[in-house]
């Protein structure tokens, strides 16, 4: 499974003739919403994507990480901003694809209310267990699930995103029912892995290959 990430603007502010003396965009900081905890893979590669942007713009780019119902907050955030191209959204296939159609009562459009400016990265996915689990290979994890499933706990970045679909649809095939640990983002979700607070998650390869090469997980 790959997660993909989609910068999106709330607006796109057309220059009218008239306005000949406005000043040139941008004239000051813009804001970058990041609907996920800090130090996920999320926040790292907005972080850095904001960093270029500020070079390329000549305009410092202020992240602001706003989490909270699986990137909900910080869309809604974003679609209330004042429309004028200087609040805009580091989106992904959660926040415009998974929570368009998983919800029953819907919070923003995904399409009316945002302009896709650019697609700049896709993030495999990878099993990540605490560093103690009794499994030392994908098939012993697998025979662990099916024979102690009830007794572990999966976490993920919260009800609904790519990290709790992904250990969803993995604990289907399966055929193993496992305790679903919800947290406010990825970042909290991983910090308990490595402390042994829950068994296993389905994070971004992005942030997880430096736990693997350290073996903290």
């Amino acid at each position: 499974m790959k997660r993909s990430l989609l910068a999106v603007l709330a607006t796109i502010v057309t220059a009218l003739p008239s306005c000949l003396h406005a000043q040139p965009f941008p004239s000051r900081p813009l804001t970058m919403v990041v609907p996920y905890a800090a130090g996920g893979a999320f926040d790292v590669v907005g972080r850095i994507v904001a960093a270029q942007m500020g070079q390329v713009l000549g305009q410092s780019v202020i992240v602001e990480n706003t989490t909270g119902a699986g990137g909900i907050v910080g869309v809604t955030r974003v679609v209330n901003a004042k429309p004028d191209g200087y609040t805009f959204l580091l989106g992904t296939v959660g926040t415009h694809a998974y929570n368009q159609t998983i919800y029953r009562k819907r919070r923003y459009d995904a399409i009316g209310d945002f302009t896709p400016v650019t697609l700049f990265s896709e993030q495999p996915m990878v099993l990540e267990v605490r560093k103690d689990l009794a499994a030392n290979s994908f098939a012993e994890f697998v025979a662990l699930l099916k024979r102690d499933g009830a007794k572990m706990q999966y976490g993920s970045a919260g009800a609904g995103s790519t990290t709790h679909l992904a250990c969803s649809l993995l604990n289907a095939r399966i055929g193993a029912a496992v305790t679903h640990v919800p947290y406010r983002g990825s970042a909290p979700a991983t910090n308990d892995l490595i402390g042994g607070q829950i068994d296993y998650v389905c994070g971004n390869l992005g942030a997880a290959i430096a736990l693997i090469k350290g073996k903290q997980v």
